[in-house]
């Protein structure tokens, strides 16, 4: 077979796949450190790692990286992937989010949840990187909104309550659900802001359909 041919052969192959999964980029350039009573707790360290690979994988609507799945159960990564490729396909009124960094946090407590032996809440209060978006639908967390290459950069201006769920698994410690309030708060500590040092990609957003999207599995989501 000619080189021509064997190209269009793989081409071909490769249309009928749809696009290569995007690579996770989550290498994090930080300011500030993270100070606090709990920093030296593995279940606060496990949220920190949870945010900075979740975030990561946002901007590559990518959720099947070692560095997430394994700090996190199968059914919320499949969550996040599927949230995502709902929200692509509803697109410009809804729409995906894509994040200059990871959230800044400082935490206020651990606590137990209630009838859940090895299941607990760190709460903290909480503010997300700046965003890149095609819709403006928040309420309470908008902040300072900027028209940027037909998209919006949204730069949250107060920091909010937000708790994540860790459990047990077998003697490590993953992050299995969160949730946020409206409720504004004060950060208790020094807190660190991280940017990831590969910025995401504006142009994504305009041309990312929902067969892109990567589940846990490392396969295309079925939504």
């Amino acid at each position: 077979m000619s080189t021509a041919l064997v190209a269009g052969a793989l081409a071909g192959l490769l249309a009928g796949c749809g696009s290569a999964a995007l690579p996770v980029h989550a290498e994090v350039e930080w300011q500030g450190s993270d100070t606090g009573e709990f920093e030296d707790d593995p279940r606060v360290q496990v949220v920190r790692d949870y945010v900075v690979q979740k975030y990561a994988a946002d901007n590559a609507f990518n959720y099947s990286d070692p560095a997430l799945t394994e700090i996190t159960t199968h059914a919320t990564a499949l969550s996040w992937a599927r949230s995502t490729a709902q929200a692509i396909d509803s697109s410009p009124v809804d729409s995906a989010d894509l994040w200059e960094g990871p959230p800044s946090f400082t935490v206020a407590e651990v606590v137990k949840r209630t009838g859940q032996e090895h299941t607990f809440e760190v709460r903290v209060c909480q503010r997300v990187a700046p965003r890149l978006t095609l819709a403006v639908r928040d309420t309470f967390a908008l902040g300072e909104v900027q028209k940027l290459d037909g998209a919006y950069r949204i730069e949250q201006e107060h920091f909010v309550e937000h708790e994540y769920w860790v459990s047990d698994a077998q003697g490590s410690w993953r992050v299995t659900s969160e949730g946020q309030s409206s409720e504004e708060c004060e950060p208790t500590d020094d807190f660190a802001v991280g940017t990831y040092t590969t910025p995401p990609d504006i142009d994504l957003l305009h041309e990312t359909t929902p067969d892109m999207v990567i589940g846990p599995d490392g396969k295309r989501i079925d939504w």
